[in-house]
């Protein structure tokens, strides 16, 4: 095989850089197919950023169900527990396995929740969003708007899947423009496009989320199937992006896609040539370091 057919991308990719703050806010957003089992790891990383890192960790959970009979077998909840807020009973749980303070919210998430959360914006926010519907992605698209300064101070993590193929989506930025300097610090990249960006139709909302849907409740159950451990996968995949943005500071993609029949996965990678593609621009739309330039090689016409 030649270079052509390979994606030698991840060889140029450079790590994210992300605002530098001693406080860290993790909010996961939706505790069902995929938050139940991403909850779990996102407060194993806050414990290893508190006990290993020194760092002040707010961590919150935000959702507004309770756990039915429907959930016990495919998402990480047991019969005792149906009945029972989501958020509550997963807080109580890594609080105990941990010893990390979680908070939690019983209703749907609103941008303004991170306002309530802390009352200033000094902390490195990331909104880790593991929802199945448009309007919960619109809420999560709009705490993107704090991003003013040249390195964002929040970041989204989206989760999604179908049926046995899911995507795992890290952004900052909802204004292409604004993503001009992303890779202006030598070696780095700074911002990246937002999920609802790399993916316009994430904010359109499916037919079963429109109240005048003529689907039957057949039509539904069929809309929604998904495979069994689906949900895992896309919880394990968020989760080491988590960790490469955070801890390792290693982090080199803004989109992994899996499919479970197949066994395969592919991502995009922090390039300004894969960054410019996913939102239209060419790769010499970025400032480029002057060393950087220096060094690249003309090309013949």
């Amino acid at each position: 095989m030649n270079e052509a057919e390979i994606d030698l991308s991840f060889m140029r990719a450079r790590p994210v850089f992300t605002f530098q703050s001693q406080h860290i806010a993790l909010i996961l957003v939706g505790t069902g197919g995929t938050g139940s089992y991403l909850s779990r790891h996102v407060a194993r990383l806050a414990w290893i950023l508190q006990a290993q890192y020194g760092k002040r960790v707010s961590l919150i959970f935000v959702d507004h169900d309770v756990v039915e009979p429907a959930n016990v077998a495919r998402q990480d909840f047991c019969q005792q527990e149906i009945g029972l807020p989501k958020a509550r009973v997963l807080a109580l749980r890594y609080t105990a396995a941990f010893g990390v303070e979680i908070t939690t919210f019983v209703e749907p998430f609103q941008p303004d929740m991170i306002k309530r959360i802390h009352s200033h914006w000094g902390a490195l926010t990331v909104v880790v969003g593991a929802v199945d519907n448009a309007r919960a992605r619109q809420s999560i698209s709009e705490v993107l708007r704090e991003n003013t300064q040249e390195v964002p101070k929040v970041w989204w993590l989206d989760c999604g899947n179908s049926l046995d193929a899911g995507q795992i989506l890290m952004g900052s930025t909802n204004n292409r423009e604004d993503l001009a300097d992303a890779f202006k610090l030598p070696g780095y990249c700074r911002k990246l496009p937002s999920p609802s960006i790399q993916h316009p139709e994430l904010l359109v909302p499916l037919p079963e989320e429109i109240n005048t849907h003529p689907l039957s409740c057949a039509q539904l159950l069929a809309a929604n199937a998904q495979s069994l451990m689906v949900n895992q996968q896309v919880a394990g995949y968020a989760a080491q992006m988590l960790y490469e943005l955070l801890i390792t500071q290693k982090l080199k993609r803004t989109a992994t896609y899996f499919d479970q029949p197949s066994g395969t996965a592919t991502s995009k990678y922090t390039t300004p040539e894969t960054v410019g593609a996913i939102i239209g621009k060419r790769a010499d739309f970025f400032c480029t370091p002057p060393t950087e330039k220096a060094q690249r090689v003309p090309t013949a016409s």
